[in-house]
């Protein structure tokens, strides 16, 4: 007589949503201003909540940058941009990242600083920022979309 065989067992991921809030600020920036500078620079806040209770996620990377040269985003993060920007503008460029604690993290950005013909054009710059991040076994994942206004 055979043996009946059971299935094997499968993992299921857990996977849980985030609530990515972004606000831009321009700050400093204005037209026609450019190049890695803090002078040149506008400032993206982002708030990073659990969807479930709305308690805020900490710890989604360490400070980085000084202000004043490209630097990349913390793993898991996204700085999604290039589909809405006024006509003729260019990217951006992040130069900071900061974990301000609480959940609440900001992003300096300036405009796109390997042309040097970049330069904040007056206008609306969307952008969206997304993150994917596993902690203790669960994959956290959100994205939220921001406009920065220029003038």
């Amino acid at each position: 007589m055979a043996k009946k065989l059971k299935p094997a067992k499968r993992k299921t991921a857990k996977v849980a949503a985030l609530v990515v809030q972004t606000a831009a600020n321009p700050s400093n920036a204005q037209a026609g201003e450019k190049g890695a500078t803090v002078a040149a620079s506008a400032l993206l806040s982002v708030l990073v909540t659990r969807a479930s209770d709305g308690s805020p996620v900490s710890n989604l990377g360490a400070t980085a940058g000084d202000q004043n040269s490209v630097v990349a985003l913390p793993a898991g993060w996204e700085f999604l941009q290039g589909f809405n920007v006024p006509p003729g503008g260019c990217l951006m460029s992040v130069t900071q990242f900061v974990n301000q604690g609480n959940g609440i993290y900001n992003i300096r950005v300036v405009p796109f600083v390997e042309n040097d013909s970049c330069a904040w054009l007056s206008g609306q710059y969307h952008y969206v920022v997304q993150l994917t991040k596993k902690i203790k076994g669960t994959t956290f994942q959100g994205s939220g979309l921001g406009v920065l206004t220029i003038s």
